[in-house]
């Protein structure tokens, strides 16, 4: 999809069908419908850039589901009710948060529409019936992504895989983890892998730009594979199927020099806007400029910052980089030096104010700064400053990763161990931060080098809380805690924080289903073991 959405979205949200927490059918008043819509070529092709469109929430919501729940990260409250806060302690009661009701409405909204793009598409001859073919693949694709992400943030949840109506969906109950899997997101993304190219075009012969590929088809069905290996579903048939596939993404990228950044000055560059859909295999699209369509995780995922920063003002969620990590980050090489990721991932200098004026809301805690593009990063890497053209916190441009080579080379070397190109893979990824290889280990030792590099490398992607529950590993959370908990200088405990790590059960490794779900008919839903 490329950066500029026209006013086809506006007229999309009025006629494709919405689903909302009850899949709603909605029809607005001196609106097209959707049997006057879909009647060309171009309609759909604007149709298709809709569901990319729906797209757009999803960093936030990896970014305080995923990121925020994991041990990367630490969270401090100011006294109010925060949804990042709620969830990064393991709050019992959440059903009713925002967020999650949220993140089931605008999945959901995506999987809605393209039943409907489904339907209306097998209506329409095209001249050129490939690309046709190619806007199925692309359909099926993003609906699986959608997918993957509901089974693994709620578990049990409702499959609709066609246009419903109102009352249809109220029969719709709950499917198992295991059948959403079989019967939606491997069916789809074997779809996208057939019929998707890996450079996608679109009805009249342009190139997309971040739409999805055949590689990036490849890589999510991989990811797939191995969460499924992992727990809760334990299904390690799976694993070698998620080995081929990573194979074929890792010689694809070799063979064409696509997604890898050779040096660590250029892998710090891969988190500045001017160089978006270039690094990534698949990345969801933001533009800054007042049009609506900016990356909102970056304004939740800093404190207060003062102008040096950015004069675009951050509200200040103390959502920090867990202290553990951020000492990893900062270790040395052999020679002395610090690995190049912790300073295009984590900002360490304890937050000075030099301008008098910002409220200071910090604790000296380092924070993330890997999709902040804030003034003195821009420059420090040569690029001009972009303040003037955000028109406010939520307007940030960079694009936010889905899908990266580096994720895939690590999910591999996971898989082979410490075979040769475990090793190569590990190793690849450790050089260019300029941190010393690896030697050969045993297979626990390896481990442990993969878990670590998944930690640095993927930092603030959303990836760390699915490691940790797919190596069933909770308890990662809370030894976190019981640290924070412990003053190292006198050993007292602090009971408060103590009581977070009694919070994490086994269970909370899925979310609960939304408090406005389990109210749409009584009896359609069950709600998730640790909630009831």
């Amino acid at each position: 999809m490329i950066k500029q959405i026209n006013t086809a979205i506006a007229i999309l949200s009025a006629l494709l069908f919405m689903a909302c927490s009850d899949f709603l059918d909605v029809e607005l008043e001196n609106a097209q419908t959707t049997d006057t819509f879909y009647k060309t070529e171009g309609q759909l092709d604007q149709a298709l850039t809709g569901l990319y469109h729906d797209l757009l929430p999803i960093s936030k919501y990896t970014l305080i589901m995923s990121e925020d729940r994991s041990d990367n990260t630490y969270e401090e409250s100011d006294g109010a009710q925060r949804d990042f806060v709620s969830i990064g302690r393991f709050e019992r009661n959440i059903t009713n948060l925002a967020i999650l009701s949220d993140a089931w409405d605008d999945y959901y909204k995506l999987i809605a529409n393209a039943n409907m793009f489904l339907e209306k598409i097998a209506e329409i001859e095209f001249s050129d019936e490939d690309i046709k073919t190619q806007y199925i693949a692309e359909a099926h694709f993003l609906r699986a992504l959608a997918y993957f992400d509901l089974v693994r943030y709620f578990g049990r949840i409702p499959i609709v895989t066609q246009v419903v109506t109102q009352e249809e969906s109220l029969m719709i109950g709950q499917s198992e983890a295991k059948e959403v899997y079989e019967q939606v997101i491997i069916p789809d993304l074997e779809i996208a892998c057939t019929d998707l190219n890996n450079a996608p075009i679109n009805y009249l012969g342009k190139e997309t730009i971040g739409h999805a590929t055949q590689i990036a088809a490849k890589a999510l069905l991989g990811r797939v594979y191995l969460t499924m290996a992992g727990f809760p579903l334990n299904d390690t048939s799976k694993k070698d199927l998620a080995k081929n596939l990573f194979k074929e993404v890792i010689d694809y990228a070799d063979e064409t020099g696509k997604y890898w950044a050779k040096t660590a000055d250029e892998w710090q560059r891969i988190w500045i806007s001017d160089n978006d859909n270039k690094y990534h295999i698949f990345e969801i699209q933001y533009q800054n400029g007042g049009t609506g369509l900016g990356n909102p995780m970056v304004f939740e995922s800093c404190p207060t910052l003062y102008s040096a920063y950015t004069t675009v003002r951050i509200f200040g969620n103390k959502l920090y980089c867990e202290r553990s990590l951020s000492e990893e980050f900062q270790k040395k090489n052999a020679v002395g030096e610090m690995d190049i990721r912790c300073v295009a991932t984590i900002d360490t200098t304890k937050f000075v104010n030099t301008d008098g004026e910002t409220p200071i809301q910090y604790t000296g805690e380092d924070f993330y700064i890997k999709f902040l593009e804030h003034k003195m990063k821009r420059a420090a890497l040569g690029y001009s400053d972009i303040d003037n053209s955000i028109v406010d916190y939520n307007d940030w441009p960079i694009n936010f990763p889905l899908i990266r080579l580096e994720d895939v080379m690590l999910m591999y070397a996971e898989i082979v161990g410490p075979t040769a190109e475990g090793l190569e893979m590990v190793n690849r990824i450790r050089t260019r931060a300029g941190m010393d290889p690896i030697p050969t280990c045993s297979n626990e030792e390896f481990q442990e080098y993969v878990e670590r590099e998944r930690r640095l490398e993927l930092a603030f992607e959303g990836i760390r809380w699915h490691d940790l529950v797919r190596h069933n590993n909770l308890q990662a959370i809370r030894d976190m805690f019981v640290r924070y908990a412990t003053d190292e200088e006198t050993g007292t405990v602090n009971e408060d924080i103590l009581f977070y790590a009694q919070n994490v059960k086994d269970e909370m490794y899925i979310y609960p289903i939304p408090e406005n779900q389990m109210r749409v008919k009584d009896g359609l839903y069950e709600q998730n073991e640790a909630y009831r």
